[in-house]
């Protein structure tokens, strides 16, 4: 992939907004929000319109994961109505339907080979299930329940290492835990405090939190994504701040952004070769970044610094290569081959394809 020649090839406008996307094995695109909906793509297609619609949520379907065709034919959606859903992705049938979180489905990863599914909510608990029976395997436990200011928090993200042994999750006040999949133990927490900002005065809220996590792909870095502190805790002013991690230190290797572009990263996504880290999100208008990390670990600190200000000075980062969009963007996925590029948020779903 060449981001330099990337140019939306075709989109989709959308009344509502698309909250949720994945790719499926088969080249296929879907897409949920607000409308409760899944909408069904090809993104092969002259004009990019939907070939199938799923509606069985309640309400707002805010993340989907497609499993590998080893384990079946099936795509997962998770919604605000507290839902899990597996769809026959042949025939857009419900397979399974359960409560799986007392509270909002913010988030989906699934695990190595694909027997194994992680999802995240609001009531604070990271769940792993059988991807195929749709079986509660066990329950992570870790992230508080409640800011430190006494507020109502968010368990906003889960990602999973590529060899599928460990669970990230990342949460409002920008808490990282590490969770060892087989067993449930935690491996590994940290902060990110930069991501969380509170106003004690005016407003008495915050914003932010970790809202993306990608593992490397040899599983030994955790990129964490979101917001820089922000002036107005009403809006999206602050800058697009990523980190990325050395977590079983843990050690804090590159901190970077967007060259000053004013966004929250919602998702990060390495390339399957590993040359580039993609990041989406947006403020006032879209953004797709694209880095080329130097994941190499800055010169040692002891233990006790690790964390403080003390510590090695991480590497900075910059994209290699930035693009504007006129729209927020909640959500990006990559075709199985890593050549394309889709991207999904407010009242649009875009194809992004090389030009030569």
């Amino acid at each position: 992939m060449d981001p330099a020649k990337l140019k939306t090839r075709s989109s989709y406008k959308h009344s509502g907004t698309l909250y949720a996307l994945c790719a499926a094995p088969d080249g296929r695109v879907f897409a949920g929000g607000s409308d409760y909906s899944i909408h069904v793509f090809n993104p092969a297609a002259e004009k990019l319109e939907p070939i199938a619609e799923w509606r069985k949520h309640d309400n707002y379907v805010s993340c989907l994961a497609a499993l590998p065709p080893a384990v079946g034919n099936l795509i997962v959606s998770g919604s605000y109505d507290r839902q899990l859903i597996w769809w026959n992705a042949a025939s857009g049938e419900p397979v399974h339907s359960i409560v799986a979180h007392e509270g909002w489905v913010r988030d989906l990863a699934v695990l190595g080979d694909g027997g194994r599914l992680a999802s995240v909510g609001d009531d604070m608990l990271v769940k792993v299930w059988d991807s195929t029976s749709g079986e509660l395997v066990r329950t992570l436990e870790g992230h508080a329940r409640r800011t430190p200011q006494g507020h109502v928090t968010a368990l906003y993200v889960v990602a999973a290492s590529p060899d599928g042994k460990y669970i990230a999750s990342g949460d409002r006040v920008g808490d990282v835990c590490v969770w060892e999949a087989d067993t449930g133990a935690l491996a590994q927490r940290f902060d990110v405090p930069v991501l969380y900002t509170y106003d004690p005065r005016q407003r008495k809220r915050s914003i932010g939190g970790v809202r993306s996590l990608a593992f490397s792909p040899d599983g030994k870095q955790l990129v964490v994504g979101g917001i820089g502190q922000i002036e107005n805790v009403d809006g999206l002013g602050g800058p697009a701040h990523l980190e990325i991690w050395d977590w079983q230190k843990p050690q804090r290797i590159v901190s970077g952004g967007a060259d000053g572009f004013k966004a929250i990263i919602h998702q990060l996504r390495f390339t399957p070769d590993g040359a580039w880290l993609i990041g989406a999100g947006g403020g006032e208008d879209g953004l797709v970044a694209f880095w080329k990390p130097d994941l190499s670990a800055p010169p040692s600190a002891s233990a006790a610094d690790l964390q403080t200000d003390n510590a090695a000075d991480p590497k900075p980062l910059a994209p290699a290569h930035r693009i504007k969009t006129d729209l927020h963007i909640h959500r990006l996925a990559l075709n199985p081959a890593g050549t394309e590029l889709y991207t999904a948020g407010h009242g649009k779903l875009d194809v992004w394809s090389p030009t030569e």
